[in-house]
């Protein structure tokens, strides 16, 4: 099975050094969104790159009802490489299947080309080394990167477009490497967003170009996140109440923890990726904690108009069988070194972020999605 980069992401993310909240900065004032609905949309995402025809029939019916109860929003990841595998060959028929899927139910796509994903890359060849790192001499400002990127780019914009995507992103979480130890391709980066931001508003102007860092990024606006302000259109967050030791923050904390993070846009939009409350109980937390705090935050959402978008990871948990694969993919024997409670910890989190159980039946967590979905709806 494909195991989708973003996974191992979100662990590293947490394994990060805690960072203090700082002075609010401002957010861009000027991003372009007005493609995405007036106030708050609230979506879903499943793991890797969607497909929506692998839902079980309960699944379906849950996530039909949800969007006719003014769930409005999806988050879907996808590879470069997924999109060209080879220079100059384009293969979007699953990118728009997905897109038409999603179209048809009325959810509006956040689209995240994860070119750069916590510590790695997500690059065709010949710009990957074969593994998750960039080849050797190449950088990803180089001319000829930024060229077929932007060759890629004509193609994708007008197809994201026609699916009603308002926005586009260029990043996941890469301030766990850009802020640590390979600070030096902070400004290869950079330029090579801003290049795609260029592309991008020759096409359409109205799309708006983002990437996602870290809570801990945005919370102490480090050297990454003021960086990408300037040659985005919005900063995207994700979000989880979740410690460095992979335990829950208790429910009582959640909204003053959520706010030192969501003030460091100042008056600026706020566009959540990822909003995750765990269940599970080797981490403290329980079906009534997800419930709880996903309550919390989203009282905590429809009160700060600045946030736009909040998309919750993720719908469903992994069976059991999917859960020890994907516990081998991501670390074989590397968590054989780790306390076991902490092994226990790292692979229940992954499991048991989703908001619908394995067999399709709703978490408790799932009617405080409902019904912030049917509130927001205009």
């Amino acid at each position: 099975m494909r195991i989708p980069s973003f996974v191992l992401c979100t662990v590293c993310t947490l394994l990060l050094a805690a960072c203090s909240s700082s002075d609010p900065a401002s957010a861009q004032s000027d991003a372009p969104l007005s493609l995405l609905p007036p106030g708050l949309t609230i979506g879903t995402t499943l793991y890797g790159s969607a497909d929506l025809d692998a839902l079980g029939d309960a699944e379906q019916a849950l996530l039909v009802q949800a969007a006719a109860n003014g769930l409005r929003g999806f988050t879907y990841y996808i590879d470069w490489a997924d999109l060209e595998p080879e220079p100059g060959r384009y293969t979007f028929d699953d990118f728009e299947a997905t897109l038409a899927g999603l179209q048809a139910l009325g959810l509006v796509p956040f689209v995240n080309i994860t070119v750069g994903d916590i510590e790695d890359y997500n690059l065709p060849a010949p710009y990957s080394d074969g593994e998750a790192g960039i080849a050797p001499g190449v950088a990803l400002d180089d001319q000829a990167v930024l060229d077929r990127f932007g060759a890629l780019l004509d193609r994708v914009v007008p197809v994201l477009l026609s699916y009603g995507g308002f926005a586009l992103g260029v990043g996941n979480e890469i301030d766990a490497r850009l802020d640590g130890e390979f600070v030096r391709e902070r400004d290869a980066y950079v330029r090579f967003v801003e290049a795609a931001r260029e592309r991008v508003r020759a096409l359409d102007e109205r799309l708006a170009v983002a990437v996602t860092l870290t809570g801990s990024a945005v919370r102490q606006r480090s050297a990454t996140f003021r960086a990408l302000q300037q040659v985005t259109d919005v900063v995207l967050v994700n979000y989880g109440p979740i410690r460095l030791d992979f335990l829950v923050r208790d429910v009582e904390d959640i909204r003053q923890d959520f706010r030192e993070v969501i003030s460091a846009y100042g008056t600026g939009p706020v566009l959540i990726q990822e909003l995750t409350c765990p269940s599970a109980p080797s981490m403290g937390a329980s079906a009534e904690w997800q419930h709880a705090c996903f309550d919390a935050l989203f009282d905590e959402i429809k009160a700060t108009p600045e946030v736009r978008f909040a998309s919750v990871f993720t719908f469903q948990d992994f069976d059991a069988a999917t859960c020890d694969a994907v516990r081998e993919a991501l670390f074989g024997d590397e968590l054989n070194g780790l306390p076991t409670e902490m092994a226990q910890r790292l692979t229940d989190y992954l499991c048991m972020l989703g908001v619908v159980a394995p067999d399709g039946s709703p978490k408790p967590a799932w009617a405080v999605i409902e019904e912030a979905a049917s509130e927001s709806a205009p």
